[in-house]
């Protein structure tokens, strides 16, 4: 049984994460905006305006899971929301990181979220692992400044980890539950070209990967957070009709249209490569979804 922060733990991916160290025998607490009680589990504030964090947050804690930020495509890349993505992701590493440092707080690893958005909004025939560059646009730059936010933490001696998100499937929310809602209606369509690669991740995955980050000493580094099969943007629109029982017949939604409607940040759909899990896999983490037929009917039956 071991005791785990976990920031960020009220999103799509945290509260996953702790129903399943739950289950384990673990105790997750979480650190967030505000306190109290989320779930039964107890919350701890922490504020990165004034640098505040509870310091009994820290108590018994010998892992921690770090996954707050402000959602990528939560709202418009203007010039400021593009200066809170990063400034959420790197300025929230660095309070950890002082408040580790000035309580003399002892954990065995940490995991951090990343994103596969390290590998730019392009598309291309290789096939990305994590040895490749970031890429030199406004998702590459965050995701590299993400990244090098958690140098620290192993500077200090502490086995870190990070995991690179792909587009995480489940019926609770994020980028599945929006897409849903129109093929429910019967107005689903690739979008784009459709010829963009989709890096997807069932939810049950992902949140299995960073507990096995966390509590396996063997494992550290930088992994890539996606399942094993390729599919494009079509494949896998048509797949997610054919999942929820709904036709697939509408023509592509043009890109200059997404443009219109989400701006820059339109590139995290019309854009899209193919990228390896290999690493991870390498290690002995065992996906349970490896197929997005499979992922898809779980999610659909779990609405």
């Amino acid at each position: 049984m071991a005791k785990i922060l976990i920031t960020g733990g009220t999103g799509l991916i945290g509260k996953t994460i702790s129903d399943m160290l739950l289950k384990n025998g673990d105790t997750p607490v979480l650190l967030g905006r505000g306190d109290g009680l989320v779930n039964g589990i107890k919350k701890y504030k922490w504020d990165l305006t004034t640098n505040y964090v509870d310091p009994g947050a820290f108590e018994n804690v010998e892992h921690i899971i770090h996954l707050a930020g402000a959602g990528i495509v939560d709202n418009r890349w203007t010039e400021s929301y593009k200066r809170e993505i990063q400034e959420s992701r790197v300025k929230s590493s660095e309070l950890l990181y002082y408040h580790l440092l000035k309580n003399n707080v002892v954990i065995k690893s940490m995991v951090g979220a990343g994103a596969v958005g390290y590998y730019g909004g392009r598309q291309s025939t290789h096939v990305f692992t994590e040895e490749d560059s970031s890429f030199d646009d406004f998702l590459g730059k965050t995701c590299l400044l993400w990244e090098q936010s958690y140098s620290p933490f192993e500077k200090m001696g502490i086995r870190t980890s990070i995991i690179r998100t792909g587009i995480v499937l489940s019926a609770r929310g994020g980028a599945y539950k929006v897409m849903a809602k129109a093929f429910k209606l019967g107005l689903g369509a690739p979008v784009a070209s459709g010829k963009q690669y989709m890096p997807w991740i069932h939810i049950d995955d992902i949140a299995s990967m960073f507990i096995y980050a966390l509590l396996n000493e063997q494992v550290k580094g930088i992994f890539n957070g996606v399942a094993s099969e390729f599919v494009s943007n079509e494949v896998f629109s048509k797949k997610l009709a054919q999942s929820l029982h709904k036709p697939f017949f509408l023509p592509n939604v043009p890109a200059f249209m997404l443009k219109i409607v989400l701006g820059e940040s339109a590139v995290t759909i019309t854009e899209g490569l193919k990228i390896s899990n290999q690493k991870i896999k390498n290690t002995g983490f065992k996906f349970q979804y490896e197929h997005l037929e499979m992922a898809l009917k779980n999610v659909a039956d779990d609405q």
